[in-house]
């Protein structure tokens, strides 16, 4: 084992010990100490080095698993290994937060509104032909899929199309947010129950979109795709009006997310 791992940290002896140790292990990691696959050094060693208690250590590799950050394995050649954070549970993770913050169609639509032109705009700047091609054959599957009445194949194509897209800016933050955004938005829809009429315009949006990009045309892919969010905001805030009285996340906390 790289004996550098061994004078890595300092002594957590402060008030909330774990968070110091948390703290310092992501800190390593965001440096490049650290990286996957790298192991931390045995537990007896971590213990000294933070001058903790096996307990207080053993609570904070939990935490550290708990978020992503770490795999702990068992039996020869196991320990605390570090971990790149999937994508799809930290966005799962912000979505669970927000559920508890009074959250609206109106919050999620201003960031759409924000950021899915921007998208849309690099899109139509340096979108590869394997992905152009992606992007098409998920709204052929979505055409074939409202044609057949699979409602949860559409969702699943339409959540998929923007996703591929925000993955043109390139950009791990953007990317990562606008991704938890149709994680919350897919939330939405499967509590509000839109009707195929809904989902027949936002295949038709998807196409115009696609169109635009493929054109190589920024302005137009932006303008199409503003539209489009304005259109899903407006038509998901009437149908949550129609439903007054009723809690939005009620369903969605009893575990009826589906």
């Amino acid at each position: 084992m790289d004996r550098r791992l061994f004078a890595m940290f300092e002594t957590a002896r402060q008030s909330k010990t774990t968070e110091i140790i948390i703290g310092q292990i992501r800190t390593a990691i965001l440096a490049g100490r650290l990286a996957p696959g790298d192991r931390l050094p045995p537990e007896k060693k971590l213990g000294e080095q933070f001058q903790v208690s096996k307990q207080t250590l053993r609570e904070s590799m939990r935490a550290l698993e708990h978020m992503g950050l770490i795999d702990v394995r068992k039996g020869v050649g196991g320990g605390a290994f570090i971990v790149a954070v999937d994508e799809q549970v930290a966005a799962q993770n912000l979505a669970n937060y927000l559920y508890f913050k009074d959250l609206t169609i109106e919050n999620l639509s201003e960031f759409r509104r924000i950021m899915e032109p921007y998208a849309a705009a690099r899109a139509a700047e340096r979108i590869s032909a394997s992905d152009l091609e992606t992007l098409r054959r998920l709204n052929a599957s979505t055409r074939e899929n409202l044609r057949c009445k699979h409602w949860d194949r559409v969702s699943r194509d339409e959540i998929a199309f923007h996703r591929l897209i925000a993955r043109q800016t390139g950009n791990p933050i953007l990317i990562l947010m606008l991704d938890f955004v149709e994680t919350l938005l897919e939330d939405f829809k499967k509590i509000l129950k839109p009707d195929a009429g809904f989902m027949g315009s936002v295949m038709a949006a998807h196409e115009a979109i696609a169109e635009a990009i493929a054109d190589g045309d920024a302005d137009l892919a932006a303008e199409q795709m503003r539209a489009h969010v304005i259109d899903v905001e407006g038509y998901l805030a009437r149908l949550k009006k129609s439903r007054a009285g009723k809690k939005l996340w009620e369903n969605c906390l009893k575990g009826e997310r589906g």
